[in-house]
C-alpha cells in the first residue's frame, strides 16, 4: 500500500502457519528447510507463507531475545500513570523516547497509561519516574510495580485451538 499502512490479512493463519510462526518464534535464525521439515510443508510452501504473513503484517519482523540482567538492566517494573487526557497526545513521543521504555500501553482502567521499564539500578528508576515522568504534561500521579521474577515471556501467544 502506497501510504505505508499495512493491509488487513486475507484470513486468519491456519494450523500450518502456527508451526511456521512456532517454529521462527522459538529461533528466528531457524533455516527455511528446518521450518518448512516442521510445518511438513514444501521449502517453497513454506518461503511463501513466510512472505504471506509478513505481507500481511501477521510477522512484523524478528528479534533478538536477551537476558537484561547479564547486559547490567537488573531492575524491571511496570509503572502506572495517571492525569489528563488532552496531554496524552504529546506525551506520546516523549516517552516513546525514553530508552528504558521498552513498552508502552494507554490503557482503560484506573491508570492511563502503563510502561514496562528496565533499568540497571533503583536510582535509575527512581530519576525515571521523579525527575522525569513525573513532570510530564499533565501527570498527576504514577504507581509503581517491582518485578521480582519473570515467571513467563513469550514472545509469540498462540490463539487457542478450539474444538468443532
Amino acid at each position: 500500500m502506497s501510504n505505508g499502512a499495512q493491509r488487513e490479512p486475507q484470513r486468519r493463519p491456519d494450523a500450518t502457519d502456527e508451526t511456521i510462526i512456532g517454529a521462527l518464534a522459538e529461533d528466528a535464525r531457524t533455516g527455511i528447510t528446518e521450518v518448512a521439515a516442521r510445518a511438513n510443508v514444501s521449502r517453497a510452501t513454506a518461503y511463501n507463507r513466510i512472505k504471506r504473513l509478513t505481507d500481511d503484517g501477521v510477522i512484523r519482523g524478528y528479534s533478538v531475545i536477551t537476558d537484561h540482567a547479564k547486559r547490567g538492566i537488573g531492575v524491571t517494573a511496570l509503572v502506572l500513570v495517571s492525569g489528563s487526557q488532552p496531554d496524552w497526545r504529546a506525551n506520546r513521543e516523549v516517552l516513546s523516547s525514553y530508552p528504558e521504555v521498552e513498552y508502552c500501553w494507554y490503557v482503560v482502567g484506573s491508570a492511563d497509561i502503563v510502561l514496562l521499564v528496565r533499568v540497571a539500578d533503583t536510582n535509575q528508576l527512581r530519576d525515571l519516574i521523579l525527575t522525569r515522568l513525573q513532570a510530564l504534561p499533565g501527570v498527576t500521579s504514577t504507581q509503581t510495580l517491582t518485578v521480582i521474577d519473570e515467571v513467563v515471556h513469550r514472545p509469540v501467544v498462540h490463539p487457542p485451538e478450539h474444538e468443532s
